[in-house]
């Protein structure tokens, strides 16, 4: 499997977060619609997915352009304990009570083009510290929000019989949107088959999720993304790492790790197109564990791959075949000093 880096450049707001498994199926809906993108056609590749999965996605995090040209992600941090990273501190214990609520607030971790996750506390930032990294990139004056703003949209449904909204189903409500700094670029993980498709066929694919909408309110103009560049990436070294970092969300196998912290997350999800229209829209809850979890391996072997987690299925009544993709692609991270 090959590892591509694809950087895409917001054009509107979204309604819908840029995570992994959402990703994945917007990308299977692509290939529903032209079996030219995978070799073989999509049924072929889902009926292999549970044991051999052919694209796994990251979710989408915030990325840097240093005037080198090298650049730097800004990945979620990891779901550990705060005192993993405080262990290593030989500051006093007053300083670190003082410091802890700082130090919290440092949500991002800093990894370069190799992907070597090195976690200490110089490499992670606050949403404020990132947002002036990206302004410095873009070379805007220093900004005092932040890189990501949510806001607000008024929608609402019009009474035919009336011409105009009312009370009930006709009011007026709001939805939650958000937009990201103009200019800024984002990056998305993508591990790929060689045997069911190619690089070419991946941005292919991504482009026109990007052209048409992805997630909410795509109809309206929401989710809009132009694709940047693509860069295939060497996979990470594993030698001193004893733990793993997902960079989505995902549903670990049964005892495949001794220990896991993460953050839970519930995806509530809903089909698209024409199924749409069964009657039987929404799928089965799937409890997954979000991107920036860590787990403890129990065999040496699990470090052999970039990904981990299983194919979720059981999740549709109106298509029974429907696969969610509890797959997460994963660096290696070192936890022990």
């Amino acid at each position: 499997m090959k590892l591509f880096a694809i950087t895409i450049k917001p054009q509107s707001p979204f309604g819908t977060p840029l995570k992994g498994d959402t990703l994945f199926g917007s990308f299977c809906w692509q290939a529903a619609y032209d079996n030219t993108l995978l070799k073989g056609g999509l049924d072929h590749w889902i009926g292999q997915y549970p044991e051999r999965p052919f694209l796994v996605v990251s979710s989408a995090f915030p990325q840097i352009i240093e005037k080198s040209g090298r650049s730097i992600y800004a990945l979620p941090r990891p779901a550990v304990p705060q005192s993993w990273l405080d262990k290593n501190d030989d500051s006093d214990c007053a300083t670190l009570v003082r410091t802890r609520k700082e130090r919290k607030a440092r949500r991002w971790l800093l990894v370069g083009e190799d992907l070597q996750v090195t976690f200490d506390w110089d490499h992670l930032v606050d949403d404020q510290g990132l947002s002036k990294r990206i302004a410095a990139s873009l070379e805007m004056e220093d900004v005092d929000c932040c890189f990501v703003r949510q806001f607000t949209q008024s929608h609402n449904t019009i009474n035919r019989l009336t011409n105009t909204t009312g009370t009930g189903f006709f009011a007026p409500f709001p939805m939650e949107n958000f937009v990201y700094l103009p200019g800024m670029e984002l990056v998305i993980f993508v591990l790929a088959d060689e045997n069911a498709l190619d690089e070419e066929n991946v941005l292919v694919g991504f482009e026109r999720i990007g052209a048409f909408g992805f997630g909410r309110d795509a109809s309206t103009g929401l989710g809009r993304f132009d694709i940047g560049e693509c860069e295939e990436l060497a996979l990470p070294e594993t030698e001193a790492a004893d733990a793993l970092l997902t960079l989505g969300p995902c549903v670990p196998g049964p005892h495949e790790y001794d220990q896991a912290w993460f953050n839970p997350f519930t995806r509530f999800g809903r089909h698209g197109s024409d199924l749409l229209h069964t009657g039987r829209p929404f799928k089965n809850p799937v409890v997954m564990a979000d991107e920036g979890a860590v787990f403890r391996p129990v065999a040496v072997e699990q470090f052999s791959k970039p990904y981990m987690g299983q194919a979720v299925s059981g999740i549709s009544k109106a298509q029974p075949e429907a696969v969610c993709q509890g797959y997460s692609l994963v660096l290696p991270i070192r936890l022990s000093a």
